[in-house]
């Protein structure tokens, strides 16, 4: 979880869960979210962003808590296995409102507390970023790329990015990147998720 730094005291009510969903309703919230990101305001794609990685990518979510109770699916991320253990990131996207959210204390995300850079805790995005690529490595990973755009390549450069080659998708400039492994140490699913869905027989179980 995710909590606000806010002037007035904490209460503990208001924060934001990073987790994959929980649910069919956050699972359709998931793809909801994405399209309203991908379709509605960039435009790179026209009616769904839905492809053939959906079949086999674990999502991840970023849910906003208010008075305790869950609201709504304020960012999203997904991750995949391209070849054996070789794994790529992607759909990764904030909305609007939250993007500027910042300085947070991320009690159950980041288990090692004095082991995590501060830079992961900067943006709600930088959190998505840790949670994909620490649970791939997690469950097996050599090697996590992602194609990112141009705008968000100094984010990525900041939170232990390198670049490979830039590259055109969907009409705009990207750049391949791959993260540096040793800056996103194993860290498993901790919350209770759902069990129908089939890409969650990949993730190792934890009490």
């Amino acid at each position: 979880m995710i909590y606000f730094e806010k002037d007035q005291k904490f209460t503990g009510l208001d924060f934001i869960d990073i987790n994959i969903p929980s649910d069919d309703m956050q699972l359709h919230a998931y793809f909801k979210t994405r399209k309203a990101i991908f379709c509605d305001e960039q435009k790179l794609f026209k009616t769904s962003d839905f492809d053939a990685k959906d079949k086999q990518a674990i999502p991840i979510i970023a849910v906003n808590h208010y008075l305790g109770a869950p609201d709504d699916v304020i960012g999203v991320v997904r991750i995949y296995e391209e070849r054996e253990r070789e794994w790529f990131g992607g759909r990764l996207g904030v909305d609007k409102a939250y993007r500027s959210f910042s300085k947070f204390v991320c009690p159950n995300l980041f288990k090692q507390q004095n082991k995590i850079s501060a830079l992961y805790k900067m943006s709600v995005a930088a959190g998505l970023i840790y949670r994909a690529v620490s649970l791939a490595n997690y469950i097996g990973c050599d090697k996590f790329s992602a194609y990112v755009q141009e705008k968000n390549v100094k984010l990525f450069k900041r939170l232990h990015w390198h670049v490979i080659e830039e590259v055109q998708l969907h009409g705009t400039k990207h750049f391949l990147m791959e993260a540096d492994l040793e800056a996103y140490p194993p860290t498993p699913i901790y919350a209770t998720a759902a069990t129908n869905y089939k890409w969650l027989n990949q993730i190792p179980k934890v009490a």
